[in-house]
């Protein structure tokens, strides 16, 4: 043998060495990795509570670097980067996600949240429609709820009402779903059946601000100015500040 097919045979077997290393390294640190990336993804959910954005990425990219083909850990960072309206990012990690784990209705219902917060309605209701066509989806009451929404800010209030009661019939004390069923109702000038909604939505929710302030509004305009006025006294009290606090003071001026 030549050293030419020497040399050449060295470097076939080193490549193949390598390979056959790179094989046994990605069967040894799977489960590892992937329960340190559960950890580290935890600390990130943890984080994002807390509002305390910078660690909850930097945990979140530690959980994707022991799994970068963690599609939870994607939807997590597109969800980091939405509460800080970095919305390109955003959609860029959600797809992601899809593309690691095409039957992800979550992640779907996310996509349409993002799209509602950027305006872009008809682009949410499509989203919203494929995550509630998935039977496995396990909180359909979301996507139905915030497809209500879309309708809402659409014009089309008969068919937001469908939705957002449908959300109801899965889960009669959802808060977010009475407030938006409430909203509907006080577009329509239905001021009972707004009250009806938004109360149920403070009392299973009692920190949910603008459903408190939204009913301390229609008491008014139903002129029950005293029990109004008794209601957002009780959201300023309770908060102290907030975009609602700030509202309630300036509605509380006009009710004294």
């Amino acid at each position: 043998m030549n050293k030419k097919h020497v040399s050449l045979w060295v470097s076939f077997s080193l490549v193949l060495g390598l390979f056959a290393l790179s094989g046994c390294a990605t069967l040894l640190k799977s489960p590892v990795d992937k329960q340190k990336a559960k950890i580290h993804l935890q600390m990130a959910v943890d984080y994002l509570q807390r509002r305390e954005y910078s660690q909850a990425i930097e945990q979140t990219h530690k959980a994707l670097k022991m799994d970068p083909e963690y599609p939870s850990a994607y939807n997590h960072l597109a969800l980091i980067y939405m509460e800080t309206k970095r919305y390109d990012r955003a959609e860029k990690a959600f797809h992601k996600a899809l593309s690691l784990k095409p039957k992800y209705p979550e992640v779907l219902n996310n996509l349409g949240v993002l799209m509602n917060r950027q305006e872009k309605y008809a682009e949410a209701e499509n989203y919203f429609q494929k995550a509630l066509a998935d039977e496995s989806y396990s909180t359909p009451e979301n996507a139905h709820t915030n497809l209500g929404y879309a309708l809402y800010k659409e014009g089309k209030l008969k068919q937001a009402k469908q939705e957002h009661q449908k959300a109801l019939d899965i889960m009669p004390n959802f808060c977010l779903g009475n407030k938006n069923l409430g909203d509907v109702y006080a577009k329509e000038r239905n001021y009972s059946r707004a009250e009806e909604n938004y109360k149920r939505a403070v009392t299973n929710c009692p920190l949910f601000q603008e459903a408190q302030y939204k009913l301390g509004l229609v008491l008014m305009k139903m002129g029950r100015k005293k029990v109004a006025r008794a209601e957002l006294e009780k959201l300023v009290e309770r908060h102290k500040r907030g975009p609602y606090v700030r509202r309630s003071n300036e509605v509380l001026k006009y009710l004294q």
